[in-house]
Parts: C-alpha cells; structure tokens; sequence
C-alpha cells in the first residue's frame, strides 16, 4: 500500500459526522463555530451544544445555543463528539485540545482559511494524486514526505492525532539553513517585527540589508517604531503588498496577522515585486507569509531568486492547493533547490512551511 492509499483509508470527517450517534457539541465560538455550524446545517449533521473555556463562559448565547462549560456540557451529555471551532498556537491551549482527546472523541474540521468551498475530500485526492505524488517523491528528506502525509491525513479525517508531531520553526531554521555576517534579508509579511527579531538572533545581529514588507497600516506603524527603537541600519521599511508585479491592489487591513489582500477589501495599497524591491541588489534568505499571495510573491520574484538562489522560508497554509502549487513553483525558478517541507505547532493544520535550500 503506497502513501496515498494509506491516506485515503482514514475516514472522511463529513461523511462520518452524518452517520456518528453520540451527540456533536462545539468546543469555541467566532468564525470557525460559524462555518462549522453553517456546514453542519448544510449537511444536517444535527449540533446539540456549544462550550467554551471556563474563563469565557459568561452568560452568553452563539447561533441560539447558550454557551456552558465543559463540566456543564459533560454532566447534561455524558459522552459525546468535540468539534474544535478555534485555532490557536499557544502551548497551554494545545496541551488542553490533546488532553480533552483523551476524554473525549475529539476532532479539528479542516475548514480553507479564505472561505473556499473546495474542501479536501477523497475525490480532491485522487484528483491530484499525479502532482500530489510528483511532489512527495522529490522532496528533500523522508521527514517532509511523512509531514505531508499527516497533513492530507489530518485534512480528511479531523484528526489531532496527525497534528502532535512538529518540529521546531527555530530547530528547523538553524539544521536547514546556514546563515553568514553577510546575509540580505527579504522578510515579506514582516508583521510588526517578529521575524526580524528571530533573523537578527539567528545572525548575532550581523548582516548586509534587511528588507522588510507589511502592507498593513497598523501593523506598519508598530514595525517602524520596532526599528527605530532596536535601531536598526541597513534597512528598507515597505509599506506595501508583495505581489507578482508593481500595481494597485485592494486590501483588507485587520491589524493583525490575517490582513490580506481581497478584491472587496476597504482599503488601497500599491503592491510591489521582490524583483522591483531588490532591484540588481544581493538577496540570500526570504521569509514569504503573504496570506495566500505566496505564488504571487514566487512569480514577482523570479528574477532576483533565479540569479541570487537565496534560502527561501515559504509558508503553504493558506490554500489547499499550495501543498504541490508552492513546491511546482519553486523548483521552476531553481530546479536545483532542495525542498524541505515542516509543520509547527498548530491546531487545525496552520504553519506548514516550505524550506528552499541549494
């Protein structure tokens, strides 16, 4: 049995959900109870209840549901199945996601981070199994062919237990990549100075330039008072959207790590190339987390990374297809790359990144 037939054995969650006897609840309100709770409806996967954290239980009602705590949940339904309606990265959270698996039949629904309705199903699958196939056969080591495999099966079948092996973003940048006193950084989704801080560690504070990109308003403000306060030379601040070519782009700014671009978005930003931001420059490292406009960023790059060949750091989260998209991408601008494919911890399946590396 190869890889993708060992996938395809796992259950399809949404299948299951509408043969399942025990009572469904929510673990978590916001958007993600939103499209669980839409979805079910769609389905008539019939949900019995919502809980939260005890520290959020307040009184407060979701979609008509009276939110209860766990303790609540647990006394009125005794066994039941968990649907978690949140993400988070934040350790105590996900010891306590693992921990209520052990007492509970738990699952983390794969829902697309922008809306699309094309979910990951068995028939997604073997749709792709050609190019699915092609990527896991050429990837750098049998470590990333075991992540994508946890991750297509995560993606079917909601369950946590493919996502409780990670690495570590740090561990994995320090084996992966070699870094030198005369790195030039491209840092393209620069937030408000996270991952400068973590290639000036990584560095010992020694380098060439620093390009750092953030289309944000709120954001960027945060960034430029994060430089001037580190006092940071050698550093060309962007305030603009990376993108495949120098244009006028539409923008939804959230002042947070999920501003991206959108064709309703309220606001207008100038979107800029790597190619054009660098210019005839040296470049050795880019950390690409654009939100979704990571093939974008690869295609406005192409020239600048096929002359320069710099470690690349490209996050594959935010589209389904980005799991073969991405690497297809990255092997046309430098055939010779080694791709390395990592996941951090997350819960549902976020933080999954490629790591380009000659």
């Amino acid at each position: 049995m190869n890889w993708l037939e060992r996938v395809l054995k796992e259950p399809y969650l949404w299948d299951y959900l509408q043969t399942v006897t025990k009572p469904i609840v929510l673990y978590g309100m916001g958007n993600g109870a939103e499209e669980i709770l839409d979805r079910c409806e769609a389905l008539q996967i019939p949900v019995h209840g919502i809980f939260a954290s005890d520290e959020f239980v307040r009184g407060q009602t979701f979609r008509g549901f009276p939110v209860k705590t766990y303790g609540e949940i647990k006394a009125e339904l005794g066994d039941f199945v968990v649907l978690l309606a949140f993400a988070s990265e934040r350790p105590e959270i996900l010891q306590r996601f693992f921990h209520l698996a052990q007492q509970q039949e738990t699952y983390a629904p794969h829902l697309p981070l922008f809306g699309d309705n094309d979910l990951v199903t068995p028939h997604w699958v073997r749709e792709h199994a050609g190019v699915l196939q092609h990527v896991y056969e050429n990837l750098a080591d049998d470590k990333s062919r075991s992540v994508m495999q946890d991750i297509l099966s995560y993606k079917l079948s909601g369950k946590l237990s493919f996502l409780q092996e990670t690495t570590s973003r740090r561990e994995d940048l320090e084996t992966l990549f070699t870094f030198g006193k005369e790195e030039c950084y491209a840092d393209l989704g620069a937030y408000t100075g996270d991952t400068l801080t973590e290639f000036l560690e990584l560095t010992g504070g020694c380098y060439q330039h620093m390009y750092a990109v953030e289309p944000d308003p709120k954001n960027f403000k945060k960034l430029r008072v994060f430089a001037e306060q580190q006092a940071l030379s050698r550093i060309t601040l962007c305030p603009k959207s990376i993108w495949a070519q120098d244009m006028p782009l539409r923008f939804a700014a959230r002042g947070g790590r999920m501003s991206a671009l959108a064709s309703d978005g309220e606001n207008a930003t100038e979107g800029v190339s790597l190619d054009s931001l660098v210019g005839e420059n040296h470049l050795t490292y880019v950390k690409m987390d654009v939100e979704g406009a990571e093939k974008e960023a690869l295609y406005g790059g192409s020239g600048v990374i096929r002359r320069e060949k710099p470690k690349l750091l490209v996050a594959g989260y935010h589209f389904d297809d980005d799991l073969w998209e991405l690497p297809l991408s990255i092997w046309a601008l430098v055939p010779e790359y080694k791709l390395y494919l990592r996941r951090h911890p997350y819960v549902p399946c976020w933080e999954i990144n490629f790591f380009a590396t000659l």
